[in-house]
Order: structure tokens, then sequence, then C-alpha cells
């Protein structure tokens, strides 16, 4: 939902503070205020803010509570210099991840995440590219997606990749060789040396101009935080288990609805609007029937998706997702998300059903990889406690 704003006045009243408290928040960067000129009657303050710092006081000091709802986009858990996500902006490293995106490949991204200098894992990794054998392809063609890559994964041709206690400059090649495993396998095809945007868009049988579109959504995509599927490729990480072993962590976590399979809620969608035809109608009849819109509103992004807004902009015009687009903005204040986008471009460019989850797929791949990187560093087992809610024992 974009972010509405309120007066000092509401604002102090809604975290029971007063308004020198709520000026003193925000020259401390926790609530983010409206408006121009001198005279704080003038300025306005984010809802949002003021939710998330309510949120955080009800907690308090009990760091029982404090611990379980850091797991529910609480408090940061664990410290990481990879991304970072603040004021609306996605970075990776420091670099913003839009910018990237202008003229950064998905390779150039896994370099700056791995952060791997001046040694190019992808040039090492030339000489020996993954072979797949054709009969494999053929046996797992008819998986999902997720199932087929993580059924494809100790099958890439590559002596290194299990291994793990190893020094980095070991590891990168095994970690390029993993990525094109995954892009190959997503796609259901023999692996390329080639740029993966170029190797898909081959695949795809898609123009320059669209493969274009293709890379700008893989640098997009290559990593968001700790999400759920980071933070599962963490804790396996912590265990000391391979690359291979995090990955497919990773890609479990990916398959479920709420994650990257939430593209799949966003196909329904469309098909639904280009049966109907008509946006408004749509999003009146799922509200009527108690369904939601998918992948409209982040709760990390109040005024919107920055990986939405830096790719939905570049594709082939289409009234019908505006339409959708424009609806989603007047009657309930939200705006699409980058499982949105990722359809957006799939239908625009006709590519294959299932298209969106692969391109989320493999450009996750190249995130997850630096956190089982970065994780490895840490060399501490990630071991949460549970807050015990069952009966007593009689």
């Amino acid at each position: 939902m974009t972010d509405k704003f309120i007066t000092a006045d509401a604002a102090a009243a809604e975290l029971a503070i007063s308004r020198a408290t709520l000026y003193a928040y925000v020259s401390r960067g926790l609530v983010q205020k409206s408006g121009t000129g001198d005279d704080p009657r003038r300025r306005l303050y984010s809802v949002h803010d003021i939710e998330a710092l309510k949120k955080r006081k009800s907690v308090g000091r009990k760091p029982k509570e404090a611990a379980a709802q850091a797991l529910d986009w609480g408090l940061p858990v664990l410290t990481s210099s990879i991304t970072r996500i603040t004021d609306g902006h996605l970075a990776y490293r420091g670099q913003d991840a839009a910018e990237l995106a202008e003229t950064a490949t998905l390779e150039d991204v896994a370099r700056l995440l791995w952060q791997c200098g001046e040694f190019d894992p992808f040039e090492d990794a030339k000489a020996q590219p993954n072979a797949w054998e054709p009969e494999l392809l053929a046996l797992t063609q008819s998986l999902p997606l997720t199932e087929r890559c993580q059924t494809l994964l100790p099958f890439l041709d590559s002596g290194r990749v299990t291994a793990w206690k190893r020094d980095n400059r070991r590891l990168w090649p095994s970690a390029s060789a993993l990525l094109r495993g995954v892009a190959a396998a997503s796609v259901n095809a023999q692996s390329s040396i080639k740029p993966l945007h170029l190797f898909l868009a081959e695949h795809w049988g898609v123009e320059d101009k669209e493969a274009d579109l293709i890379r700008r959504a893989l640098v997009l995509l290559a990593d968001h935080e700790l999400n759920a599927s980071a933070f599962a490729v963490r804790v396996v990480a912590s265990t000391g288990a391979s690359l291979g072993a995090c990955l497919n962590a990773g890609l479990s976590a990916l398959s479920g609805p709420m994650h990257g399979g939430m593209t799949s809620l966003v196909e329904l969608l469309f098909d639904e609007l280009e049966r109907v035809g008509n946006a408004e109608q749509v999003v009146e009849e799922r509200l009527r029937r108690g369904d939601s819109i998918p992948a409209f509103h982040h709760p990390l992004y109040p005024n919107g998706d920055p990986r939405a807004a830096a790719l939905l902009p570049h594709l082939p015009a289409d009234p019908s997702r505006d339409d959708l687009l424009r609806v989603m903005l007047e009657t309930a204040g939200q705006l699409p998300t980058c499982d949105v986008a990722l359809v957006a471009l799939r239908r625009s460019l006709r590519l294959p059903r299932g298209s969106a989850l692969a391109l989320f797929a493999i450009a996750r791949t190249t995130g997850w990889i630096a956190h089982a990187l970065e994780q490895r560093q840490d060399e501490k087992l990630i071991r949460p406690r549970a807050r015990y809610v069952g009966p007593e024992i009689s």
C-alpha cells in the first residue's frame, strides 16, 4: 500500500509520545516525514513507520516476544554486508540495484556479491561448461521447475561443487558452475558459456532488445536480503553442508506460493483478466469472493517495490495490464511487486509458461551463493530456540 501520512499531533498521539520525541525519531531516521518549509505544522509523518514503531514498542524489553517478532518482518537477526533494503531502495554491497540493472549482467552482480575482486570465476569455468546427459534431461523434463533443478544439481560436470571447506578461489568456479547448472536445468537445456541472459534469450528465441529485458530482470532479482529462501540457505550453510545442499534448501523455499510460487498465482490473475476483459470487474469479484489480489503491496516497500518500478516501464505497452495497475492503485492504494513484473515480462515476450519462476530461480541463485559464502565465514550454527506452548508434563 502506498504510504499514508498524518499530522504531528496525530502521530504523537498514536505513539503516546511528545512532539519533541517525535521530532527526535525523525532525526534518527525512524519516521519519514513529508512536506517542506520550516513550519512543523506543515509536515506530515509516515503511518507505515509509526505502525512499525508501535509494534516495536509493544514488544518492549521482553526478550521472548522480541525474538518471536524478529522472525515476522521484525528487527534484523543476522549481520550481513550483501544487500540493504532501506527507504524504498534495494542495494547490493552499497550499489543501487535499479542503477546496476541499467547496464550490468547477472555475472557482473555475481562477481560483486561474491566479492571476487579481480578474479573472474566465469572465465575460469569456461573450460568446463556443464554437460547434461540428454537422457537425464528427458527423465526430469516433466518435473516441476524447482524439483528438476534439485534433481540435476548433483550431476553438474564439476568435481568441486560439493567441496566446502576450501578457499574462496576454489569455491568461486564451483559457484559459477552451479549458477550455470541451475540456469540450464530451469529451462531443461544443455548449459552454455554465454552470458546467462543471452543463453536464455537464445533458448527462448527472443531478439536482442528482449534479451536486454531478461538481463534487467535477472539483475533486479539477484538478492533480497534475508528472505525465506536466503534464510534457509544460511541455516543449511551454518551446518557446514555443501554449496549444492545450500542451493537445494533455497530452491525448496522458493517453490512455495508465498515466495517464488507467487508467480503462478499472478499468472492466474492475468488469465482471469484476459478472460473477463475488465480489471475493475476482476478485482471486485475477487474481493467479493474473499479472494486476495496476489503480489500487490510489499511490507518492506510502502511506496512500491523498486524492482517492479525498474522493470515494468521498459516492457511493451499492455492496456490490460496497465488497467489492472490503475485499478489496484485507485481502489486499494497498492502497487505491484516484482512477481507482477516478472509475469508481465513473461507474457509480453511470449515466453513459455513458468519462465517467470525460472528467471526468479536463476537470478536468486546468485544471492543464495553469496549468503552461503558469507555464512561460511561466520562459522556459527544457526540454532534458535522454540517458545514451548504445549501441554505440561503430567
